[in-house]
């Protein structure tokens, strides 16, 4: 889908139709009085009434529930105006998507209305009106199932799954870019597409398994990281770390793990009473020290949010071959390809093809800038089309569509 701004607005192209229609017909006979402004306000109601029929069929066939705009006898000029308005905002625009935990990508809508569409305009063109390849596939598998799903439940339900997904897609258009970043969870899979729809990078990821949930985001890459620290959330320090830690200190040196002060000084383990300690006591911070066993990985893609989510590589990257289960996280996205990732994102080849196996040691990380912003969507998308623009229906992992 383009991003380039379109205001569909109605009222050049009826008054204009309007005007010509009358002029036309007053040139037959010059002894015939004009229009009356109340047969002006009526032919323009009726067009109106027209207009908005054809746009919500139209709307019906990409998945818009249209009985919010259904036309009522008592609807005036301005009702109706206002219905076609508000439905066209959503045929380009959608909704914002019910599952959203953060927002972080500032809109981009021109809903003044001020810049008006010429009087060429017809409904008929809204359906050239989107040229993001996967919405056009995933509206057509619509369409060809909403044929057949009349008395079938199963179908409906795959019908319901499509439209939220359609919506989707029709809400990234409220973003600036020539690019972003897609993460589906149900798919396993990150693809960074064009604004064509053009698949520029996909690969597999590893997102947060059920009771550790990847939460849905809109939000953008604010920087990348070689050789990251891992520093440890504390649930996971008090909750998983912590009894082992007490249990034997070896365990601190076989995750090359680092035990910090309320100063972010490092603190000598055998210095530490450990068994004074508890999920309720812990002065402490736990952070792992960079290198390939860190379980960042070698790269890290710092996201604008408050919930500690982001994109990182990983120290199992075995994981992507060995076992198809790629939610297993406890919440951040584990990519596969990081290095051609990070040379997209940054916009040149930073990072060879041999980056990821020197495993230099003692490095401390080193923070890139990215030169322009590249937005992320994290989605929780149970049905869409693959790369052959195939319809895949995906395990709802984390149950939300029950």
């Amino acid at each position: 889908m383009t991003m380039k701004k379109k205001t569909i607005w109605i009222s050049v192209a009826v008054v204009a139709s309007l005007v010509l229609g009358f002029l036309a017909g007053c040139s037959n006979t010059d002894n015939k009085k004009g229009p009356s402004a109340s047969e002006l306000a009526q032919a323009r109601v009726r067009q109106q009434r027209l207009m908005l029929h054809q746009v919500c069929r139209y709307a019906d066939s990409v998945g818009i529930d249209t009985t919010r705009f259904a036309q009522k006898s008592t609807d005036t000029e301005t009702v109706l105006t206002d219905k076609l308005t508000r439905l066209l905002a959503e045929v380009r625009y959608g909704k914002k998507p019910s599952r959203l935990a953060f927002s972080g990508l500032k809109e981009s809508i021109d809903s003044t209305g001020e810049q008006a569409i010429d009087s060429s305009f017809s409904p008929a063109k809204l359906r050239n009106s989107s040229s993001f390849t996967p919405y056009n596939q995933l509206v057509a598998h619509y369409n060809r199932i909403r044929t057949r799903a009349k008395g079938n439940p199963a179908v409906a339900d795959t019908l319901r799954l499509i439209r939220q997904t359609l919506n989707f897609y029709r809400y990234t258009n409220r973003f600036e870019a020539d690019k972003f970043v897609l993460v589906n969870i149900p798919a396993g899979e990150l693809n960074v597409f064009s604004r064509t729809g053009e698949r520029l990078l996909p690969m597999q990821v590893i997102a947060g398994k059920a009771d550790k949930r990847t939460p849905c985001m809109t939000t953008y890459i604010k920087g990348i990281v070689a050789y990251p620290y891992w520093n440890v959330p504390r649930n996971i320090a008090l909750e998983e770390m912590l009894p082992k830690m007490q249990r034997n200190l070896s365990f601190i040196y076989d995750q090359n793990l680092q035990i910090l002060d309320e100063k972010d000084h490092e603190v000598d383990p055998e210095e530490i009473d450990w068994q004074s300690l508890s999920t309720t006591n812990f002065p402490y911070r736990v952070r792992q020290a960079s290198g390939c066993e860190n379980s960042l990985g070698l790269i890290k893609f710092e996201l604008e949010n408050p919930l500690a989510i982001y994109l990182h590589d990983t120290n199992s990257r075995d994981l992507f071959t060995v076992t198809s289960d790629r939610w297993r996280s406890h919440g951040c996205v584990r990519v596969q390809k990081p290095v051609e990732l990070a040379n997209l994102v940054l916009g040149k080849k930073t990072f060879d093809s041999g980056f990821m196996n020197r495993c230099l040691i003692d490095q401390k990380p080193k923070l890139l800038t990215i030169p322009k912003r590249v937005p992320v969507f994290i989605a929780y998308n149970t049905a869409d089309v693959d790369a052959t623009g195939q319809l895949r229906i995906y395990r709802d992992v984390y149950a939300l569509e029950k």
